[in-house]
């Protein structure tokens, strides 16, 4: 007589290989992200905070802005460029690309704004650094202002007197290379009194993801003046080769117009 078959859910390899499927699909889906992720569209969420600060570099347009990108879909997105473009309501309009960022957590230093990506769920909110460089003839220009001016200072600090050295006196720069820097910063600058609307465009990959924020703010006449007097300062050197710490901040406040 034959025998009968054994039932396959009564072989015990049977069930030992589905165990070893199963742990096999458990861990490939455990690296996946959850199937409600997977199902969201590409987006990305762009806040600038309510406030930006209005600054030049001889003369050059500098703007720095709080940003928050939130990656509110379900895949990755690779964020490209920022694009600042101001348009005052009397002037010509320009761009300041992001070229620089210091992170809001207090991490000390600047780092060069360049292509990331941002995973779901995930956030990036930093200061960005907007501005555009100098052409090769300006920043070449620059360079040698710059160098005459701080070369006639460190003559002129090396022979003060020992008592003038306690005090700290500060020393003016020859008149004739101030009134050149002072003339570049002239034929530089950009910022003037009035209202201005700015346009923030993000692009990333894919294109879907791109985001537009439009708002306006106000340069109050104080302002410029606050921006025009650190021209003044010039001769000691501050704001030229090395930092002004008297220099006052402007920081108007943004309207949105999304």
């Amino acid at each position: 007589m034959s025998s009968t078959p054994v039932p396959f859910y009564f072989d015990s390899m049977f069930w030992t290989a589905v165990a070893a499927v199963v742990a096999f699909l458990a861990l490939i889906l455990s690296q996946l992200p959850p199937v409600r992720v997977l199902l969201r569209q590409t987006r990305l969420s762009m806040q600038p905070y309510d406030r930006l600060n209005v600054t030049d570099r001889l003369g050059n347009p500098n703007v720095n802005l709080h940003v928050q990108l939130l990656n509110t879909g379900g895949r990755l997105v690779r964020v490209r460029s920022l694009v600042l473009e101001l348009s005052p309501d009397e002037g010509p309009k320009f761009s300041l690309p992001a070229q620089t960022y210091s992170r809001a957590d207090g991490t000390p230093g600047s780092f060069l704004f360049t292509p990331f990506g941002l995973e779901p769920d995930k956030e990036w909110a930093n200061f960005v650094g907007f501005f555009a460089p100098f052409s090769m003839n300006d920043e070449r220009t620059s360079k040698q202002l710059i160098k005459e001016l701080k070369a006639d200072i460190g003559v002129k600090l090396r022979n003060q007197s020992q008592e003038a050295r306690d005090r700290k006196e500060l020393v003016e720069g020859d008149a004739m290379c101030v009134e050149k820097l002072q003339e570049f910063f002239k034929s530089n600058k950009r910022w003037q009194s009035g209202e201005y609307t700015a346009v923030l465009k993000l692009q990333c990959e894919p294109e879907q993801a791109s985001q537009v924020r439009k708002f306006r703010f106000t340069l109050f006449e104080a302002d410029i003046q606050e921006l025009d007097e650190r021209a003044s300062r010039y001769k000691i050197g501050a704001g030229v080769y090395y930092t002004d710490a008297e220099q006052t901040e402007v920081y108007p406040r943004i309207k949105d117009l999304d």
